[in-house]
Parts: structure tokens; C-alpha cells; sequence
């Protein structure tokens, strides 16, 4: 049965207690963020039906029926007020600012400005968690985003709008990626595809009480501001109980503080470690068969003196005493990577140590130096952006039904199932096969609902029905791949990899409300046919993957030979399915 490396068996030695339920609670508090920011525009941004306002004085008529020219005195003008249905929403964004006639392309851009925002935010977030860690990124991006917010239900101007919306999508990014991060990387192994997905149930769960609120307050701005209290609540635990990442600490020679968090972290847990200085010697024993190097400084120049003492003195007891207390495993793993190192070439250990510890562009290049990373980022790149595209398209369609507020509940309910129900099945199908068998569904349902829209058939209920199964199966594809994307990269680059998904991800985000906005509005058939195209090609992306379930995460960029490693005997599945195996 291959083995655990040695940070995974410390984790799994400190089990599951009050220490990873900080954890766990921050970041669960975190994706529920999201929807007030991400897809509030339908409610805070929506356009209803209006009327040019003629002058009183008699001398101006309607044009031709047009709301947005008059006749005055026999010459056509433009409206310069209008008269807004205020039936179902009383205050909005564009009936605020009249982003009507020649001003409605400013529309849709509420929502765009935001997922452009994200594409700086993924570059900024990676930066932010790779170099000062996973912690302080997202107490970065939670404090921003809370002053973004504020600012932006008191602001006059809507110049100003659009910097603070672009401004929340730097910073909710920075907040949201790295916090799924901090909590993937402390997980006990066994747990963490069922974390990966149960992360996501505080986005389905706020996007029906969103449609609650939004059906209770229809004024846009004070709808904004109680949306977002999540992120009120989040910045407590963040500033003063948790702590940074165990993972990072280690891959980053900041072996001091990785020792501190761990012994904070069996007392919380009340699970009994090695003794302080026993520890420091198998972080750093860790720390050094990742990096593939003997005697690698810490970021400070340093090794800690108890590390140097150990090292000298005790090495050979304290090798034996690691195999004693956390199992041979570990010591399977240093004689794996060490064979590893010696069968590779020096150019892929400096590889290995730059990516983890180098200077700050060795991130950003390990994802093109290789063949194998350079395939998988290449791949997951189009993945993401074709897969956001469809995952925000859809609940930007709330327009096209008669209740956009009971289509937003249904589509939270509808990712309740898509989430939790999709744990156990990734666990024991994998990864690969679960999103593959989703993108397909997705597309047949897409490609159905434009057929039927070729045969003349709008009848609402098919329709609404499609959508909801559509909907189904990219949550489901994209909670899995946004887990298995990041097993697919070595925590040395992890950041970046992630970052660059993030990256193609709000591209993509920002071309759906163009589909649904515009390019429907003479075409209500070219949105079902785009997304179920891109759902059916990232089907046959995904197949292109290697599978990750029941393999270790990957550390460095040479660890990836073990995760490209054919699949495990029947034996090793099923250890895993009984829960003493790894996942």
C-alpha cells in the first residue's frame, strides 16, 4: 500500500477536534460571501419595463412608441427622464442612475466589472499565499471587502460604483481561494474530498436566503448591506483563531511557527504529539526530504538551533523514533523520495526546491517548465473558463421566467443535492469519472433545451425544468473540480496553479452576462447552445487528467511522478473505503 507522507500522517494523527472546527467554521463562512456579490446583480441590478417622461408644458409627443426618443416642436430629441415599474423592484442600480437607451451597455457592466475584478484578484491572491501565506490573504481580503462594501451603499456616484465593484472582486477573490486552501491543506487526508465538497453548501444555502431577502427588500442598497454580514462575521475568526496553514509553514523553512501551530493544535485537539523537540525533528526531516537538499535554510537564513542540535547529534535515534511513533510509512516515503531525487535528474531537484522556496517568479514559470504541469494547466485553464461561463450563465437566465426570485430558491435547493449527495460517490468513483459524467449530462440537457427552442416549443415548464437539471450537474462538476484541481498541483505552486483556474474562471464569468444580456435578446436559442457546447468539451478535457482519488497530495513539482502513478490494487480501494486506507 503506498504511503502517507509525513505531514499527512501528522494530520491524521491529530484527527479531527476543536482546532480543524475553526478552520472549518471560517471557511464555511467564507463562500457564503459570494453570492450577494456574484450574482446579487440579478436583484440589485435588474432592468424593469419604463417610459419616457414627456414635458408638461404639451409641446413634446412619443416617438414612434419609443421610450427612448420624443418629438418636440416636430424634431426628434432624446429622453432625458423616464418613469420606472416599480411593481417588483422599488430601487435599482439602473433605475437609479438611468442606465437606459444609449446608457444600457453600463448595465450589464455591474456584473462584469466584478468578475474582472477577479481575474486581478486571482493573480493577487496567488501572489498574497504563496509568498505571505494562506492566513494572511484571506485576513486581507476579508477586511478590504467588508470597507469595499460599505462604501458601496453610501456612494452618489456611479463612477464609483464600478471602482468599488471591482474592488470587491480583487478582494473577495483574495478573501474566498486561499481560505478554501487553508482548510483543504489541514484536513485529515480521508476527510478531505468529503470537506472539498461540504465547503460549498454556505454558497447554496445563502443564494435562497438571497432570493428570501431580495423578495423582502427591493431597494437595492440596503438589500447590499445585509447580504453581506457574512463577511462581518468571518473577520473575527480570522484576525484572532486561526491559524496559519502547517503545510505552507513547512514547504517555506518556517519550521519555528509550523512547530507552535502544531502544539497549538494537539491541545486544542487533546491529542498527544512527540515531544517539542522530537517534533522539530521530524518537521524538519519533512522539510528537507521535500526539498530534496540537506540543510536547506529557512526563510531567515536559519535553521532553528534545536533543529541543528537534533540533526548533529541525534539524527539516527531520532529517524528511529519517527518510524516508532508515526509508522513506517513515513520512512517508506523519505527512502521513496530520496530514490526518487538520486533517479532524477539535478535539474528537477532544483526544480523542486525553487518551486517551493524561490524567489517570487519560480511559481509563476514552474507551471510552464515542465511537460506534465505545462499539460495539466493547459487543460484545466479551458476547463475553467468554459465551465464558469455555464456555471454563472444559468443564474443569470432568472430573466427569461416569469419568478426570477422562485428560480433563484430553486437553484439554491437544486445545489444543496449537487454538493453533498456527490461526496461519498467522488470518494469511492474518483474525481475524474463524477465531473466527466456531470459536463456530459449538463450538455445533453443544454443542447435538449436548444432543440426544443429549434422546434418552436417555449413552453415554460420544460424549460424551467431543463435548466434546474442543468444547473445539477455544473455545480456538481464544478465543486469536484475545483478540488480536483487542486490535487492535481504540488502545494509548492498550488497558489498559482489554483490562481491561474481562478484566472480563466472569472474570464469566463465575465462573458456570461454578455450571452444572456445581449447576444439572446434577438437569439434566445444561442445561450443553450453555447453552454451546452462548452459543457461537452470539458467532458473530453477532463478525460485527458490524470485520476487523484486515494493518492497523497503532492508537495513539490517532483513529487507528481506519485500521483501519475497507476491506480491502486483492490486491497489499497478497499482500505479506503473502509476508512483505514488513504484517500
Amino acid at each position: 500500500m503506498a504511503s502517507l507522507d509525513g505531514l499527512d500522517l501528522l494530520f491524521t494523527k491529530l484527527g479531527i477536534g476543536k482546532w480543524n472546527y475553526i478552520f472549518y467554521t471560517t471557511s464555511l463562512l467564507v463562500p457564503a460571501t459570494q453570492p450577494g456579490l456574484l450574482i446579487g446583480a440579478e436583484f440589485m441590478n435588474p432592468l424593469p419595463s419604463f417610459t419616457c417622461n414627456l414635458f408638461d408644458n404639451g409641446s413634446t409627443t412619443s416617438y414612434n412608441g419609443s421610450e427612448c426618443f420624443m418629438v418636440e416642436e416636430g424634431d426628434v430629441v432624446p429622453c432625458t427622464s423616464w418613469t420606472y415599474d416599480t411593481s417588483v423592484f422599488q430601487s435599482t442600480v439602473s433605475m437609479e442612475w438611468d442606465l437606459v437607451c444609449e446608457r444600457a451597455p453600463l448595465g450589464p457592466l455591474f456584473q462584469t466589472i466584478f468578475t474582472c475584478g477577479s481575474l486581478f484578484g486571482s493573480i493577487l491572491a496567488a501572489l498574497a499565499a504563496h509568498r505571505y501565506g494562506r492566513r494572511a490573504a484571506v485576513r486581507l481580503g476579508t477586511a478590504c471587502t467588508l470597507v469595499g462594501v460599505v462604501l458601496l451603499t453610501v456612494t452618489p456616484w456611479f463612477s464609483l460604483v464600478l471602482v468599488l465593484r471591482f474592488l470587491l472582486g480583487v478582494f473577495n477573490t483574495i478573501m474566498v481561494y486561499p481560505g478554501f486552501l487553508l482548510s483543504i491543506e489541514i484536513c485529515v487526508p480521508r476527510m478531505r474530498p468529503i470537506l472539498g465538497i461540504v465547503l460549498a453548501v454556505p454558497y447554496a444555502v445563502t443564494m435562497i436566503i438571497l432570493a428570501g431577502l431580495a423578495f423582502s427588500i427591493r431597494e437595492w442598497r440596503p438589500l447590499q448591506a445585509v447580504v453581506s454580514l457574512p463577511i462581518l462575521f468571518t473577520l473575527l475568526p480570522v484576525l484572532y483563531l486561526v491559524d496559519e496553514s502547517p503545510r505552507w509553514l513547512v514547504v517555506n523553512g518556517r519550521l519555528d511557527e509550523a512547530l507552535k501551530v502544531l502544539q497549538r493544535a494537539s491541545r486544542l485537539n487533546s491529542v498527544s504529539l512527540p515531544e517539542p523537540s522530537e517534533l522539530a525533528i521530524i518537521v524538519s526531516t519533512i522539510y528537507k526530504r521535500q526539498n530534496k537538499m540537506t540543510g536547506k535554510q529557512t526563510e531567515d537564513g536559519t535553521l532553528e538551533s534545536t533543529q541543528i542540535s537534533y540533526i548533529e547529534k541525534e539524527k539516527e535515534n531520532q529517524i528511529s523514533f519517527v518510524e516508532t511513533k508515526l509508522g513506517e510509512s513515513v520512512e517508506r516515503g523519505r527512502e521513496e523520495g530520496d530514490s526518487s531525487s538520486s533517479s532524477s535528474s539535478s535539474s528537477n531537484n532544483k526544480l523542486g526546491v525553487e518551486d517551493g522556496i524561490g524567489s517570487w517568479w519560480a511559481g509563476p514559470v514552474a507551471l510552464v517548465r515542465t511537460s506534465c504541469i505545462r499539460k495539466r494547466m493547459v487543460i484545466l485553464t479551458l476547463i475553467w473558463l468554459m465551465m464558469s461561463m455555464v456555471y454563472l450563465g444559468l443564474p443569470l437566465s432568472s430573466d427569461a421566467f416569469s419568478s426570477p426570485f422562485l428560480y433563484m430558491v430553486l437553484l439554491g435547493v437544486i445545489e444543496m443535492p449537487a454538493y453533498t449527495l456527490t461526496a461519498p460517490i467522488t470518494q469511492r468513483l474518483g474525481r475524474r469519472l463524477v465531473i466527466c459524467f456531470c459536463f456530459t449530462s449538463c450538455g445533453f440537457l443544454l443542447l435538449s433545451e436548444f432543440s426544443l427552442n429549434l422546434a418552436h416549443n417555449h413552453n415554460e415548464l420544460i424549460y424551467f425544468v431543463l435548466t434546474l437539471c442543468s444547473y445539477l450537474f455544473i455545480c456538481t462538476a464544478y465543486q469536484v473540480n475545483l478540488l480536483y484541481a487542486s490535487e492535481l498541483l504540488p502545494t509548492s505552486i498550488r497558489p498559482w496553479g489554483t490562481a491561474t483556474c481562478v484566472l480563466a474562471g472569472s474570464l469566463g464569468f465575465s462573458i456570461s452576462p454578455y450571452i444572456t444580456d445581449y447576444l439572446t435578446q434577438h437569439l434566445q436559442w444561442l445561450s443553450s447552445l453555447l453552454f451546452g457546447v462548452c459543457s461537452v468539451l470539458c467532458a473530453v478535457l477532463v478525460m485527458l487528467l490524470p485520476e487523484t482519488n486515494g493518492l497523497k497530495l503532492p508537495e513539490t513539482v517532483a513529487d507528481l511522478s506519485s500521483t501519475s502513478a497507476p491506480p491502486r490494487s483492490r486491497e489499497d480501494v478497499m482500505a479506503t473505503m473502509t476508512g483505514t486506507g488513504r484517500v
